[in-house]
C-alpha cells in the first residue's frame, strides 16, 4: 500500500497527541503496519528503543545504524535500512525498515522517518521545560529558605553578640565566661554565614559586584570581623608599596580573607606568627596568608578545597569543613585561583590571586 497525504496527515494527527517516547513508538510501528504493511525498529545510541515483533537486529546491524546517525544519511546491513531521525537539534537515533522495503514508498518512508524525529524532539522539549519550571520553582523555594535563615537565626545571634559586648563584668570569673560565650558566639556566626555562602554557591547565587578597593583596607576589615581571635596573635602584615585598586566584591573577598585567617589561628600554636602579605604578580594580585602550625599533609594539598574536607592535623579546629570551598567558589567567581602548599620549614601558606588589569605596567 502507498502512502498519500491523508496517512501522513493521520499520522501528524496521532503523533500531536502523543507525549513519551513508549507512545511515540507504538504510534509510529501502527502507522506503518498500516500503510506500508512493514515493521519498524528505532534505535537510540547503542539500544534498541522499541522494535516490532520478529524484527530483530544484530549487532553488525547497530554498527551500522551507528554509522547512519554519525554520518546523517541512510545505510543498509543486510537485513535493514538505518534512516536517521534528524532535526535542527541533532541526530536522536535511526528508525530502521527491512532491507526488501520496496522503492516506490522510499520517499513516503523518509517523510514518515521525519515526522518521527519531529515528535522525539517535541517530546525532549516538553521535558526540558518540565524540568526548568521545577527548577525555577526550587530556585525560588531556596532563595525563600535562605532569606528565612538569615533573618531568624542570624538576627538573634547578632542580638546575642551585641549583648554580651555590651555587659560589664564585676570579678575575672565573668569576664572569662562573657569572653568564651562571645567567641563561641562569633563561631557560630562565621558557621551560620559559611553554610549560607556555600548554598548561594551551589545555587548559583551569588553575584559579584566588583568595584576597585584597597587591599590595605580588605585586610583591615577581615581582622576587624575576627575581632579577639586576630588581637591576641602576633599577625605581621605586609603590602607592597604603591599597590594599586584591585577590582573585587569587597565583602565576599573580606569573606574569603576571614576564612583563612580564622583556618591559619585554629591550626597553628598560639605562641607564632601569621603573615599576611599582598603583592603584584603580572597582570593580578596575590595574597598569602602564612602559618607555622604542623602544616598540610602533601596528599591533602590537593583536596583541601573540596566541601567537607579536612586535613588529620592536631589541635582544636571546631569546623565542618566548609570554608576553604568557600574561598575556592568564591575567588574562582572572581575569575582567580587559589591554592595551598606547605611552608618550609614548618607551616602552611594559602595563596590566592585576583585579576587587576594594567597592575604589571
Amino acid at each position: 500500500m502507498r502512502a498519500g497525504v491523508t496517512h501522513v496527515h493521520r499520522l501528524i494527527r496521532t503523533l500531536s497527541g502523543c507525549h513519551t517516547l513508549g507512545e511515540i513508538f507504538s504510534a509510529i510501528e501502527a502507522s506503518f503496519v498500516e500503510t506500508f504493511g512493514l515493521p519498524v525498529a528505532i534505535v537510540i545510541g547503542d539500544r534498541i528503543a522499541h522494535h516490532s515483533r520478529g524484527f530483530l537486529l544484530q549487532p553488525a546491524d547497530l554498527a551500522v545504524a551507528a554509522a547512519a546517525s554519525n554520518q546523517r544519511r541512510p545505510q543498509s546491513s543486510e537485513a535493514a535500512w538505518f534512516l536517521p531521525l534528524t532535526t535542527w537539534r541533532g541526530t536522536f537515533g535511526t528508525l530502521a525498515i527491512p532491507v526488501s522495503a520496496p522503492r516506490r514508498d522510499w520517499e513516503a518512508i523518509e517523510c514518515f522517518a521525519s515526522l518521527t524525529a519531529v515528535a522525539i524532539l517535541r517530546t525532549d522539549l516538553e521535558d526540558q521545560a518540565r524540568y526548568a519550571d521545577v527548577l525555577y520553582d526550587a530556585d525560588r523555594f531556596q532563595k525563600a529558605l535562605l532569606d528565612s535563615i538569615s533573618h531568624n537565626v542570624r538576627t538573634p545571634i547578632s542580638a546575642i553578640i551585641t549583648a554580651l559586648t555590651t555587659l560589664q563584668p564585676h570579678d575575672d570569673v565573668q569576664r572569662e565566661l562573657i569572653d568564651t560565650a562571645l567567641q563561641q558566639s562569633e563561631r557560630l556566626n562565621r558557621l551560620l554565614r559559611n553554610l549560607l555562602d556555600l548554598s548561594r554557591l551551589e545555587a548559583g547565587a551569588v553575584h559579584v559586584h566588583a568595584e576597585p578597593c584597597e587591599v590595605q583596607d580588605l585586610i583591615g576589615a577581615a581582622l576587624d570581623q575576627l575581632g579577639p581571635a586576630a588581637a591576641s596573635r602576633q599577625i605581621d602584615v605586609v603590602v607592597q608599596p604603591d599597590l594599586p585598586f584591585v577590582p573585587m566584591d569587597f565583602v565576599l573577598i573580606t569573606q574569603v580573607l576571614v576564612n583563612l585567617l580564622d583556618n591559619a589561628l585554629k591550626y597553628s600554636p598560639t605562641e607564632t606568627s601569621i603573615t599576611v602579605e599582598a603583592r603584584l604578580r603580572g597582570n593580578t594580585v596575590e595574597i598569602v596568608v602564612a602559618d607555622r602550625g604542623p602544616g598540610i599533609a602533601e596528599q591533602d594539598l590537593l583536596r583541601i578545597f573540596e566541601k567537607f574536607n579536612r586535613a588529620q592535623l592536631t589541635g582544636e579546629t571546631g569546623g565542618v569543613g566548609l570554608g576553604l570551598s568557600i574561598c575556592k567558589g568564591l575567588v574562582e567567581a572572581h575569575h582567580g585561583k587559589i591554592w595551598a602548599q606547605r611552608r618550609e620549614p614548618v607551616g602552611t601558606e594559602f595563596r590566592f590571586t585576583l585579576p587587576c588589569p594594567g597592575g604589571g605596567r
